[in-house]
């Protein structure tokens, strides 16, 4: 009977297994002999303890993520070095990474699962980013899913930097996942945006299965990232909501102001596209032409009436008339009478008309009547 393999121990840690293996060292599953509990020890590699720089990183992941107080930020324990070798002391998650997780659900994600995915990690990152530090290596493999409820993780803070310091800055050292780094990445800038673009890689991925640009080498995909249009979602994966498209492509941009500022507003931009769009109002129906009026009927509907305000001209004169016309005189002139005719006596002379006495006159008499009272 084969004998059982001996036990490792690291300290007062009994490593269980190991769960994975990367860049910036070995993840175990271990049991903490003085907490009484499983936990994850991550251990940097043998062959690298001695490399400054790599400490130097490997102990600010430590320093970052403890000082993030996050859900979606694995917890850290502790950190320190044992035997010449710095670990990390996380809390084990039971589960898998995105990558993993994607092939389980069949090679891709539905939109809804894909955007619940990326705001958790959005929510990770703008925790970071308000702490001043970027996390430079945005990638399915360090985004952890865990068994219960599919609950997200952003791990593996190991080269993340403090945005104001470039001490640790080599030339041409392009840490992180090719494949998911901005195009100014690759010139050294580092910035919560380089971020943004990589969760909007990571987006596209959840949602095809495949990388924004699955080059297989070096070369062809930093000439994607550098001047290769965004990809189209909804090209790819028939029934993806269009809105989705200009999602990525923003997100994706290649000038940093024209991206999402925050890793939040990538993931608000994402929910919104899954929202049916509002369909336009229909257009109002068109007004039937007016009925032609029958014989004797009164219209229903007329014309607007126009206010017209006519020029008032005096009437034409009349022309010159040749018929006399009667005179007219004046209303307080009296009215001139005749005197009876006399009749003739019975001799055949006529008989004079006696003159009748004149009274003492009120007033003056007018002339017209001194001459009518004298002519008879």
């Amino acid at each position: 009977m084969a004998g059982r393999a001996p036990e490792r121990t690291f300290g007062r840690y009994k490593l269980l297994g190991l769960l994975g293996r990367g860049g910036m060292g070995e993840v175990w599953r271990a049991y903490d002999t003085a907490t009484d509990r499983i936990v994850a020890i991550k251990v940097l590699p043998p062959h690298s303890a001695e490399d400054r720089e790599f400490q130097q990183r490997f102990r600010r992941e430590a320093r970052t993520a403890a000082a993030l107080n996050d859900p979606h930020v694995v917890p850290i324990h502790g950190y320190g070095e044992i035997d010449g070798q710095l670990y990390v002391d996380m809390r084990l998650i039971e589960g898998r990474d995105l990558m993993r997780y994607i092939v389980e659900h069949g090679g891709r994600l539905s939109p809804e699962r894909a955007v619940t995915v990326i705001e958790q990690v959005a929510a990770a990152l703008d925790s970071a980013h308000r702490a001043g530090l970027v996390h430079r290596d945005i990638k399915p493999s360090n985004i952890l899913v865990a068994n219960a409820r599919d609950f997200v993780y952003l791990i593996d803070f190991g080269i993340a930097r403090n945005a104001a310091d470039t001490s640790l800055t080599r030339s041409g050292d392009t840490l992180g996942t090719v494949a998911y780094m901005a195009p100014e990445r690759f010139d050294g800038a580092t910035d919560p945006r380089c971020d943004v673009y990589s969760l909007a890689c990571v987006l596209h991925e959840c949602l095809t299965g495949g990388r924004p640009y699955p080059g297989n080498s070096l070369e062809a995909q930093l000439v994607g990232h550098l001047n290769t249009p965004p990809p189209r979602p909804s090209t790819m994966v028939r029934g993806l909501p269009r809105a989705l498209d200009e999602v990525i492509g923003r997100g994706m941009a290649k000038n940093m102001k024209a991206r999402y500022q925050t890793a939040p507003e990538l993931a608000e931009a994402a929910r919104a596209a899954l929202r049916p769009r509002p369909a336009p109002p229909p257009p109002p129906p068109p007004t039937p032409p007016p009925r032609p009026a029958r014989f004797g009927e009164v219209p229903t509907q007329l014309a607007p009436a126009q206010s017209v305000t006519p020029e008032l001209s005096p009437p034409p004169s009349a022309p010159p008339s040749n018929t006399p016309q009667p005179s007219v005189q004046e209303p307080d002139a009296p009215i001139p009478q005749r005197c009876p005719p006399r009749r003739p006596n019975r001799r055949g002379r006529a008989r004079s008309r006696p003159i009748p006495r004149r009274s003492p006159p009120s007033s003056a008499p007018t002339m017209a009547t001194s001459e009518a009272q004298s002519t008879c």
